[in-house]
């Protein structure tokens, strides 16, 4: 296995790890004060935790992530989890207590338990923070080594196909030692059977701080899960007010589906700008390179966050984008189908969505849907 250069290890999809988005560490994190704990304690606490979540195994505590505690008719299994651990390995459980399905998305609880003895864990994307703001800092400060947890794509088998997809995660520290995420993907341009079994593998990465962002790999263990496939009851709108002219864009059309889980937002989009334009707006970086000054939100970026009805944004649970169409790399706009998952609501008449930049953060105009159930 090759070490890991963590600075580009997410490219190029970003989103699908904030994905999320980390609504979970938002509302919940704690405040660590900064203190050393000894060794025996970290152990001691690691333990406790790990029974604690044995014990509430059953508790429904997949809701949390969906941000909800009624999903109706759609049922909460208990799926058939292989691991191939490593003898005398860092990670020493891997556990899938729950998933759900309703025929659009699967949603998995997965938690990824270290050996106290050997490390603590730390989030992927949490290796370029202040490590004392983040939950549990103390246990970690006291543990013998750091490890960076990584999860790797999935590979999905149903029915008669196989798909490799990129998931979404929602992550929470249950200890220094534990990690739990929702794993969700989309599933419903898949062709279904009965059952599915989902592969992915969960890398290990020796946190170390250097110039060139490489960290030596410590260890990978594959697992796959495999659940039965539960399709209910959909209720679908499709927007009327279309096409929408925006900034440099347009939104061509746009539906929303509901199920007893959650609440699916699909927006077709394409950039809508003067070429000319644009290529006359082209000035040189401070790195010497050619950027235009005019905004095209859709070009590296599009993604969008569903607003309440007082303009907040409602969490991301999971999305997706597609090339609905391909065009030359001389062709300098895009047309995408972008899909977003949030909880499940109830839909009236209208509903507004705001695109955004996850790379700065910068949210463009929202604009408004209406509605008509078909």
């Amino acid at each position: 296995m090759k070490d890991l250069n963590w600075k580009d290890c997410f490219e190029p999809a970003p989103e699908a790890f904030e994905a999320s988005v980390r609504y979970a560490l938002q509302t919940k994190e704690e405040k660590q004060m900064k203190r050393i704990i000894p060794r025996s304690a970290v152990i001691a606490i690691a333990l406790i935790l790990a029974l604690m979540a044995t014990a509430l195994a059953f508790s429904g505590d997949i809701l949390n992530f969906l941000h909800t505690d009624n999903i109706g008719e759609v049922q909460i299994q208990k799926p058939d989890v292989k691991v191939d651990y490593k003898a005398d390995g860092i990670i020493k459980e891997i556990r899938v207590d729950e998933a759900v399905c309703d025929g659009r998305s699967v949603h998995m609880l997965v938690t990824c338990i270290a050996d106290p003895e050997k490390g603590a864990l730390l989030w992927g994307f949490d290796w370029d923070k202040d490590l004392d703001t983040l939950p549990y800092a103390g246990e970690r400060a006291a543990a013998p080594k750091v490890y960076v947890l990584n999860p790797s794509d999935l590979v999905v088998k149903t029915g008669d196909k196989q798909y490799e997809i990129m998931q979404g995660l929602d992550e929470r520290y249950d200890s220094a030692c534990s990690i739990s995420m929702d794993i969700t993907f989309f599933i419903d341009e898949m062709e279904l059977g009965d059952t599915m079994t989902v592969s992915s593998a969960f890398s290990l990465y020796k946190f170390v701080l250097n110039d060139d962002f490489t960290m030596p790999t410590a260890e990978k263990v594959p697992f796959s899960v495999t659940l039965p496939v539960q399709t209910v009851e959909t209720h679908t709108y499709e927007a009327t007010n279309l096409p929408i002219k925006l900034e440099n864009y347009k939104v061509l059309s746009a539906r929303v589906i509901t199920t007893d889980m959650g609440c699916y937002v699909e927006v077709e989009v394409e950039d809508d700008y003067d070429p000319e334009e644009y290529e006359n707006s082209m000035v040189e970086d401070e790195e010497g390179c050619s950027v235009p000054t005019i905004t095209l939100p859709l070009h590296g970026s599009p993604w969008f966050r569903v607003l309440d009805k007082d303009g907040k944004e409602i969490p991301c649970m999971t999305n997706e984008w597609k090339d609905l169409e391909r065009f030359s790399d001389a062709e300098e706009w895009m047309h995408l189908l972008i899909k977003v998952m949030v909880p499940s609501a109830d839909i009236g008449s209208t509903i507004t969505v705001q695109p955004l930049d996850t790379d700065t953060g910068e949210r463009f105009t929202p604009y408004t849907l209406e509605l008509v159930e078909r």
